[in-house]
């Protein structure tokens, strides 16, 4: 069995321009702190994983859970708002949904998704470009904060008792390639910011990325 693994930023779902300003904006509104959306400079690469390193340095741990909480529930407002007032703005990247389509109608074939965004904004974005996500294995940040844990969790979910002989995770990050690396996955990088042995621009690719990968 081989288990397929997908990030969404950047990976099925074109959201680049818009999540991380709107991230930046909700820390910024709801703890008056600035921080850059440099985000290999964290630890953890995840929602989640970004704002505990951002309340501790900030010195707010006391108020850490109800302080989280405003700005998930902030940044899930902005989201939204951005995604009704620019629904053309947010993208399929081009091939994604015909392409886990594919997967999932093959027999030796389970697929997953984690994403180091939180659930309510990560099925947001999913659901505005078709994807659903009933048939998968899905985890995010909002499950945990290091991404190893996070495609752990899913990589369960998707195989449903099963066991995997082999495992592949689609990503566009130099952090979704080091996770992919420690937890022994190939790693196939998207869009063209990482640099990779296995590297395509977007899915479109369908026939060729299935051969790639051995399944077909």
């Amino acid at each position: 069995m081989h288990l397929v693994m997908f990030d969404i930023d950047g990976t099925l779902v074109d959201s680049a321009g818009f999540d991380s300003h709107l991230y930046v904006e909700a820390v910024r509104s709801v703890l008056n702190v600035e921080i850059g959306s440099d985000w290999d400079a964290y630890e953890h690469v995840s929602d989640s994983g970004i704002l505990e390193e951002v309340l501790r340095e900030a010195r707010l741990d006391g108020e850490r859970e109800d302080l989280a909480a405003r700005v998930q529930q902030h940044f899930v407002g902005l989201v939204r708002d951005y995604l009704r007032r620019s629904p053309d703005a947010v993208r399929e990247i081009a091939g994604a949904k015909r392409l886990v389509e594919r997967l999932l109608d093959l027999p030796n074939v389970r697929v997953g998704i984690a994403t180091g965004g939180w659930e309510p904004t990560a099925l947001l974005k999913l659901t505005h470009v078709g994807i659903d996500v009933g048939r998968l294995g899905f985890a995010s940040s909002s499950d945990a904060r290091a991404r190893t844990d996070i495609m752990r969790l899913a990589a369960r979910r998707a195989m449903r008792g099963a066991e995997y002989r082999h495992a592949t995770y689609f990503g566009d990050g130099a952090w979704d390639r080091r996770a992919s690396a420690e937890l022994g996955y190939d790693f196939v990088a998207i869009g063209g910011g990482v640099p990779n042995p296995v590297a395509y621009a977007d899915l479109r690719d369908t026939d060729g990325i299935l051969a790639q990968l051995g399944v077909c």
